[in-house]
């Protein structure tokens, strides 16, 4: 009987021991799931496997924000990262991550302060800034003398600089233009956010505005267009005959003085382009826009593994992390036509202030200034499509109207994007 008792004991201790040694084993071996629509993170997730124990693995998500939550047969992710993240839909999804400054996974000052506090609710931190990108005016170097600053330039002084540079033939016709409002849909915008139209979220995922700012704004196109290039007419001929190429070529042909284009597009140029090219920030009221597509990161509050999400945190935003990628990008030629961490710059200011120019020695001479960033409202996570299905059609339809046609106005516009099932 005693012989059974303790061949019964030292069989459960077996199985416990076993059960435990499986339960270390899939602890160790769990995974940290990342959710993101950025394939920078496919290489950076690939160099943190070699050098963890705690492997990570990504999941493309198209839209991470619009996946929030999973799928009851989805494994729900332990880290999101994405771009359309900072708004009221999504913020029930997150955890605040306060904790991880407190435990010293993370320090503060690392951070722009702007950047990191768009990520807060309630003054709680749920979210952090990874990458941004800012609008640029680019122009050819062969008409650097004609460019008043140094560093950036206002919506006015691109204004002046272009008309001067304008030039028509004895027919009367536009041989130069120095700049054109309407061949960048995006500057359309960026004119109308800078200006106050105060483009933000609202209760239900929809969006309100400053219909005043707005229509002050298109006023203030309109002037700059019929004033400087006589006509929205003429200039979209103008737009249509000579600056159907890319935005390089519309500077280094001689056919217009600048072109609107941000960050992330204007390193992607080759080196060859870059060596013809130089470019200035655009700034308002001494600030430096931040585009709306600025990638943030957060542990949702379903995540399994939070050692894990912590431990990839607290890896990714060192600036030394961040020189190894860059440089194992560039040594392995991977995505090299992604400009910086992430498409965009770090939110490290130590990354960008250091580490960048190396990699991209155009920015030696115009790193941008950490105290002049502006960030603005939080947007819906649709925002993007929003953007260029209303709000982009409402300002150019108005700029070309001759009043002959009602042009449509934004409530009407989105209320037929509604109705197509598009929001």
């Amino acid at each position: 009987m005693l012989k059974k008792i303790k061949i019964l004991v030292s069989a459960s201790l077996a199985l416990l021991f076993s059960i435990s040694l499986f339960s270390c084993r899939e602890e160790k071996e769990e995974r940290i799931v990342i959710w993101t629509d950025s394939s920078d993170f496919a290489p950076y997730i690939e160099y943190f496997n070699k050098n963890h124990s705690q492997k990570a693995v990504l999941v493309y998500k198209e839209n991470p924000a619009a996946s929030l939550p999973p799928r009851e047969e989805e494994t729900p992710p332990d880290l999101v990262i994405g771009s359309w993240l900072v708004n009221e839909h999504t913020k029930k999804f997150f955890e605040p991550v306060d904790y991880l400054f407190e435990r010293q996974y993370l320090s503060s000052q690392d951070f722009y302060e702007i950047l990191l506090n768009s990520g807060k609710f309630s003054n709680r931190q749920y979210l952090l800034p990874v990458s941004f990108n800012l609008p640029a005016i680019i122009f050819s170097k062969s008409n650097e003398e004609l460019i008043e600053d140094s560093y950036t330039l206002s919506l006015d002084q691109i204004k002046r600089a272009g008309e001067a540079y304008n030039k028509r033939n004895s027919k009367g016709a536009f041989t130069r233009m120095g700049f054109a409002p309407e061949s960048s849909d995006d500057f359309l915008y960026l004119v109308a956010k800078i200006q106050g139209s105060d483009f933000k979220e609202t209760r239900g995922n929809t969006f309100s505005w400053n219909s005043t700012a707005l229509l002050d704004t298109i006023h203030y196109l309109n002037d700059w267009i019929t004033s400087v290039n006589s006509s929205s007419q003429t200039e979209r001929d103008f737009i249509y005959k000579y600056l159907s190429v890319t935005d390089d070529k519309k500077v280094t042909q001689g056919r217009a003085l600048f072109a609107y284009t941000t960050s992330d597009k204007l390193f992607r140029f080759s080196k060859e382009t870059l060596s013809k090219l130089d470019y200035r920030w655009i700034q308002y009221n001494d600030q430096l826009p931040v585009e709306d597509t600025m990638l943030m990161l957060g542990i949702p509050k379903e995540a399994r593994n939070h050692r894990g999400a912590a431990l990839f945190i607290s890896w990714f935003y060192q600036s030394n992390t961040q020189q190894e990628l860059l440089e194992r990008k560039f040594s392995m030629h991977l995505d090299t036509n992604k400009f910086g961490i992430a498409n965009g710059f770090s939110s490290i200011k130590e990354v960008n202030d250091r580490i960048l120019p190396v990699y991209y020695t155009s920015l030696l001479s115009n790193i941008p200034q950490a105290g002049k960033f502006k960030v603005y409202d939080k947007k819906p996570l649709r925002w993007e499509a929003t953007k260029h299905k209303i709000i982009i059609p409402y300002i150019k339809d108005t700029l070309s109207s001759d009043g002959s046609k009602k042009v449509l106005t934004i409530e009407e516009r989105y209320t037929d994007w509604k109705k197509q099932g598009f929001n």
